[in-house]
C-alpha cells in the first residue's frame, strides 16, 4: 500500500484524541479571535468556545496543562481494526489454532472463578493460590484464540472478565508497594500467554497487545492525575514485537500505546528512549504503510523525550523533518511530524537548521493548500457538496502547522515548545527571521480554516502566490537538518511547482 497523499481514508477512522479535535473543528461556530488571544495567554484554545477547548491535536495535554493518561484503550483497537477493514492482508488472518476449547472453560469456570477473586484482591501466593492463577490465566486467555467465542459475544464477555480479575482487582486490598509487587509477580507469569497470543488468529493478536498496554503495576487516574506506573516488561515485549517484520502493522497500531505509556510515564534511561526511538524511526522511515501507524509512530517520537543518539547526531528532528518533507506521505502524517518538531527537545549544541525546518513548513502549507482547493473544485465541477468531514480533515492538518509554532497551551508555552519561542533562545535565533516570516504567510490559511462559514470556500489566491514567491526566493542554503547528518534531499532545493518526486531521503 503506497503512502498516497491525494486520497483521504482518514475521514473513516480516528482515534479519540483526533476525534476530538473532529468533533471540535466540525462544531465550531465563531470566528476564532483566539489566535491572538493564544499568543497573549499561551492556549492555543483560548478564545474558542468549549468544544474546541476542551480538544486535544495529539499533544496529550488538556487546556490547563494537565497531562492525563493515555485514553482508554478501545480506540487503538479500533484504529486497529479499521486498518483490517482498509485491506491489510497479513497470514495471521488465516491462522485457525484454538489454544483451547469451550468445555476446558466452562468447567474452569465453574471451579475456578469462585477463589480466583479473593485470591487476586489478597494478593495470595502460596502454591495452591498460584495454581488457581496459572490455570484462569491460561483459560481465560486462551479461549480468545476459541472460534466459537469469536463468533459471539462470549468473546468480548471473556475479554472484560480478563481487565476485571487482572487489570482492576488484582492487590486491591493490599498496601500500595505490596500491590505494585503483587501484580509484577502474576504479570511475570501472563506474560508467555501474551507473547503466544501475539502469534495466534488477527484479532486475537489486536486483544493481547491492547491487553499488553495496560499491566500497570499502578494504575492511573486522569481524573485525579495520577500517572500510572508502566510493567517495563510488558513494554519490552511490545518493543520486541513492533520490530518484528512478522507482526501485522494493525496490531502495532494497538502496541504504541505500551510504548507511549512506557516513555511518559517509566523513567527509562536515555539509552532505552534512544533505542525506543530508533525503533520507531526504523518502522517510519523503512516499513510503515498505513497512515495510522505512521501517526502513531511519530507520536511515541514526540514522547521519547531524546535529543541526539549515541553519536550526538540529532536523530529524532532529521528523521521528523524527512517525514515533513516527503510528498509520498499522507498529509496527516506529515503535519504530525510538524506537531512534533515543535516539541521533541533542541539545543543550542545540536545547531538546528531552523531556516529548512520554517521552509518545509511553509512548503507544506502551500502544498495543503493547493489540494484544498483543488479538491473543493472537484466537488464543484460534479454538483456535489463538499462533506462536513472535509473540514475536519484540513482542519487538524492545518493546526497541527500551526503548532509547530506555537504552544498548545499555558504549560507548553512556560517550556518553551513551538519553533517561535526556540529560535528566541541563545544560540538558537540565527533563523529567528526566517521562522516568524514562514508563520506570518501560514497564519491567514490557518485563521480561514477554523473560521465558521468556510467548509466550502477556496484559499484565497494571494496566500497561496505569497508563500510559493518566498519558496523560490528563500530556498535553504544548506539542505542537512545539523552539521552531522546527511542531507534531506540528494537534490538542490526547487520551486514547490517543479517536481520533487525524485528527490531521495536519507536517514544515514
Amino acid at each position: 500500500m503506497k503512502h498516497d497523499v491525494h486520497t483521504m481514508p482518514c475521514l473513516n477512522s480516528f482515534s479519540f484524541r483526533t476525534f476530538a479535535v473532529v468533533a471540535a473543528l466540525t462544531f465550531l461556530g465563531t470566528v476564532p479571535s483566539s489566535i491572538a488571544a493564544q499568543e497573549e495567554s499561551g492556549n492555543f484554545f483560548e478564545g474558542f468556545n468549549s468544544p474546541l477547548r476542551s480538544a486535544t491535536s495529539g499533544g496529550g495535554a488538556d487546556q490547563n496543562g494537565a497531562v492525563p493518561e493515555e485514553p482508554d484503550s478501545p480506540q487503538y483497537e479500533q484504529l486497529a481494526s479499521d486498518a483490517l477493514a482498509s485491506g491489510e492482508v497479513h497470514p495471521s488472518q488465516q491462522i485457525e489454532t484454538e489454544l483451547t476449547d469451550n468445555k476446558a472453560y466452562e468447567q474452569f469456570r465453574r471451579t475456578n472463578t469462585s477463589t480466583l477473586s479473593d485470591i487476586l484482591k489478597s494478593g495470595k501466593g502460596d502454591p495452591e493460590s498460584m495454581k488457581v492463577i496459572d490455570e484462569s490465566l491460561k483459560q481465560m486467555l486462551y479461549s480468545l484464540t476459541v472460534k466459537e467465542h469469536q463468533q459471539s459475544d462470549e468473546v468480548n464477555e471473556i475479554f472484560e472478565r480478563i481487565y476485571y480479575y487482572f487489570v482492576y482487582k488484582i492487590g486491591e486490598n493490599m498496601t500500595p508497594t505490596s500491590a505494585q509487587q503483587y501484580r509484577e509477580q502474576v504479570y511475570s507469569r501472563m506474560l508467555p500467554l501474551i507473547e503466544e497470543l501475539l502469534k495466534q488468529n488477527y484479532r486475537v493478536r489486536i486483544q493481547a497487545a491492547t491487553l499488553l498496554s495496560d499491566l500497570d503495576l499502578k494504575l492511573g487516574d486522569a481524573r485525579n492525575n495520577v500517572a500510572p506506573i508502566p510493567y517495563r516488561a510488558a513494554v519490552e515485549l511490545a518493543v520486541k514485537h513492533v520490530m518484528s517484520d512478522e507482526q501485522a502493522e494493525a496490531v502495532k497500531i494497538s502496541l504504541m500505546r505500551s510504548l507511549q505509556k512506557g516513555l511518559k510515564y517509566g523513567g527509562f534511561a536515555k539509552n532505552i528512549r534512544q533505542k525506543i526511538a530508533q525503533v520507531c524511526i526504523d518502522e517510519l522511515l523503512k516499513k510503515a504503510d498505513f497512515w495510522w501507524y505512521q501517526r502513531e509512530l511519530i507520536r511515541t517520537l514526540t514522547v521519547c523525550d531524546v535529543d541526539t543518539d549515541e553519536t550526538g547526531k540529532p536523530f529524532v528532528v532529521h528523521a521528523l523533518a524527512v517525514i515533513l518533507s516527503d510528498p509520498t506521505r499522507h498529509y496527516m502524517v506529515r503535519s504530525q511530524a510538524a506537531h512534533a518538531l515543535g516539541r521533541v527537545p533542541m539545543t543550542a549544541a545540536m545547531q538546528i537548521n531552523f531556516e529548512l525546518l520554517s521552509y518545509e513548513l511553509l512548503n507544506l502549507s502551500v502544498e495543503m493548500a493547493k489540494e484544498r482547493n483543488s479538491r473543493i473544485d472537484a466537488y464543484a465541477s460534479k454538483n456535489n457538496q463538499v462533506p462536513p468531514q472535509f473540514l475536519s480533515h484540513w482542519g487538524i492538518c492545518f493546526v497541527n502547522v500551526y503548532l509547530a509554532y506555537n504552544p498548545l497551551n499555558a504549560r507548553e508555552k512556560s517550556d518553551g515548545i513551538g519553533l517561535l519561542q526556540r529560535t528566541t533562545r541563545a544560540g538558537m535565533n540565527n533563523n529567528a527571521a526566517q521562522v516568524k516570516q514562514t508563520y506570518a504567510l501560514t497564519l491567514p490559511m490557518v485563521r480561514f480554516i477554523l473560521t465558521d462559514g468556510n467548509l466550502s470556500n477556496k484559499f484565497e489566491d494571494g496566500w497561496i502566490q505569497s508563500g510559493v514567491d518566498y519558496l523560490k526566493d528563500y530556498p535553504p542554503g544548506d539542505l542537512k537538518v545539523a552539521p552531522n547528518t546527511e542531507p534531506l534531499v540528494n537534490l538542490e532545493p526547487k520551486s514547490p511547482d517543479a517536481d520533487r518526486a525524485t528527490a531521495t531521503a536519507s536517514i544515514k
